[in-house]
């Protein structure tokens, strides 16, 4: 009589590659501080994660910085998925990019139900401008008033300069001007904006102010001042 029995001896590996698939809180393809992003590892068949003594993780390279994304779901399946949460002072302008070989066990592991040890090379993933980082507050470069002593019957060219493109700013809204009114301003590229002001009729000031609001962000999110 004979016995019969299964086997295997063929480790798994990434078959399917590491890519960054999706990212909570990103706005107009930029992530900001808290902001997650998550990346998947898809393997040949099923793999099984134990971390137990410790998690696997993938490290990120956000603009120049090393960071780690960290294992967090997919043990016996196919694709694992590791995460990262954006953290203050990241930045990367050209987009997330992840090196070769990026993946890591540390003190976990990642196996085949037989128990054979995946394989943990894989390719280079470039620049993503898909998830790029911006956690920078944007500036005012320039606020000026093109004559600053008004007599009646005159007006003047508002000048408004960011140090980047900006979002949600309306001059109506966000400009106060008690002793008068400015017309719409605007921009054709949200960084440079223009508008004219008119003084109110019979009206004297010495020392009029106009006062830049703080609802307006940068297209990430990030809040002026």
């Amino acid at each position: 009589t004979g016995t019969s029995f299964t086997y295997d001896i063929t480790a798994p590996t990434i078959s399917g590659g590491v890519a960054i698939t999706s990212a909570t809180g990103i706005q107009n393809n930029l992530l900001n501080a808290g902001d997650n992003v998550s990346v998947t590892v898809t393997f040949s068949e099923s793999v099984i994660v134990d971390n137990a003594s410790g998690t696997p993780t993938l490290t990120l390279v956000v603009g120049s910085t090393d960071r780690a994304a960290t294992y967090t779901s997919g043990s016996g399946g196919t694709t694992l998925v590791f995460q990262y949460t954006i953290q203050a002072g990241d930045n990367d302008t050209d987009g997330i990019s992840i090196g070769a070989d990026a993946l890591a066990l540390d003190n976990g592991t990642i196996s085949d139900p037989a128990g054979n040890n995946a394989i943990l090379t894989h390719s280079a993933v470039s620049d993503n401008n898909s998830y790029k980082v911006d956690t920078t507050a944007p500036t005012v470069d320039n606020f000026t008033l093109s004559d600053t002593a008004l007599k009646a019957g005159d007006n003047a060219t508002v000048s408004l300069v960011f140090s980047e493109a900006v979002f949600g700013f309306a001059s109506a809204a966000d400009i106060t001007d008690p002793s008068g009114t400015l017309a719409a301003m605007t921009s054709s590229d949200n960084i440079t904006w223009t508008g004219t002001f008119t003084p109110t009729a019979n009206t004297e000031d010495a020392s009029n102010t106009l006062s830049l609001a703080t609802s307006w962000t940068d297209l990430a999110g990030n809040a002026g001042p």
